[in-house]
């Protein structure tokens, strides 16, 4: 294959995730950069794709949907006459999807049986952070039997500056350092101004921001040290905004309800698009959340963030951006992390013994406050 004009690439997975697949996409844009790069993502989490500019078209995909309308959804971009096929996700679903959308050739991840759906199928190293795990694809990607025409007529070589190794988001002292970048368009930081404004928040404010969610129980910080924290910071005069999606609105308001400084109290949660949020956390002096998707929004818009995490691998998943990162865990426990959505030792030490109090002093120790 010598021309490739047209790259369709499926990745279902979280907002997290997504964001750490930034560097991926300016990669395979300088591997490809004459041809159309689109994107399909979970619905849930696709508008915060639509401000990187190394893709060209996002469309959504909602998991929920029933067959007929899965099939049709991929008939639709069956007509695009896609030259490559790329499926990072890896599942039964995305396999089949990619299959349906038929694109001249596909390449990715396979294993149990789904490589039977691809041309070509690529080892998956999970045993790296997410950001390692997309560029190490792409690293792939380049050594590739089936774009070798391609690759060769287009003089693009395995030290082509799309290899993590010279990526330019990467760290000179580190080579396994790639961050990803967000930047956010006019209008999104005019509604979010606007927002902030309605709620009292004056520009010259310096706010902290609170993210109380998590996709399970187990990666949420107790109700009520939130709480806590967010009076010892209210009282070092610190303004506070609550942020999060719709499916996080009780929860926060429950906690809002229980802070005694309510004068320095904003909350903003289920009120935003998450490039809205994008643009308010720019403005703000720091997250503290646990592992979840609005702290990689911080980390990629620039701003310092602070990530508790209990049962999640940092390893994997600890937050990166240019701001400072820092990561608060309990490092007494051998048991974590052990990634699992209900505590199986039933005593949920990973985060319980994380203290508001504890939290505020790393946070003084670091300079963030």
């Amino acid at each position: 294959m010598k021309e490739i004009k047209r790259i369709v690439v499926i990745d279902l997975l979280y907002l997290g995730d997504l964001l750490f697949a930034h560097p991926f996409f300016e990669g395979l844009r300088e591997l490809f950069p004459e041809a159309r790069i689109d994107l399909v993502a979970n619905s849930n989490f696709s508008g915060i794709m639509r401000a990187n500019n190394n893709i060209d078209h996002v469309y959504s995909y909602n998991k929920n949907w029933p067959t007929a309308r899965s099939y049709n959804f991929a008939k639709k971009l069956k007509m695009n006459n896609y030259q490559l096929g790329i499926n990072i996700h890896g599942n039964w679903r995305t396999a089949l999807l990619l299959k349906l959308i038929s694109p001249a050739q596909s390449i990715g991840y396979g294993g149990k049986g789904r490589g039977i759906f691809l041309d070509e199928e690529v080892e998956k190293n999970i045993n790296s952070h997410m950001i390692e795990f997309y560029l190490e694809f792409l690293d792939q990607l380049q050594q590739s039997q089936l774009l070798e025409d391609y690759f060769v007529k287009n003089k693009v070589s395995s030290d082509n500056t799309a290899s993590k190794s010279s990526h330019k988001n990467i760290e000179p002292q580190n080579s396994k350092k790639a961050f990803p970048t967000l930047s956010v368009a006019e209008d999104y930081q005019q509604k979010a101004e606007l927002k902030l404004k309605k709620m009292g928040l004056k520009l010259e404010d310096e706010f902290i921001v609170l993210n109380t969610g998590g996709s399970w129980k187990t990666k949420r910080w107790p109700e009520e040290y939130f709480a806590e924290i967010a009076d010892q910071l209210a009282k070092k005069n610190y303004m506070i905004l609550f942020v999060g999606g719709p499916s996080d609105t009780e929860r926060v308001n429950y906690i809002c309800n229980k802070i005694d400084n309510q004068n320095m109290i904003y909350n903003l949660s289920g009120k935003t698009s998450l490039l809205e949020l994008a643009a308010v956390l720019q403005r703000a002096k720091l997250m503290v959340s646990g592992d979840t998707g609005p702290v990689h929004v911080a980390a990629a818009v620039g701003i310092n963030t602070a990530a508790i995490f209990g049962p999640s691998d940092e390893e994997m998943y600890a937050p990166r951006g240019k701001g400072k990162n820092i990561l608060i865990k309990n490092v007494d426990l051998s048991c974590r992390p052990c990634g699992e959505h209900e505590c199986p030792l039933d005593h949920f030490k990973c985060l319980r013994e994380l203290s508001p109090k504890m939290v505020v002093e790393r946070l003084e120790v670091e300079g963030m406050i």
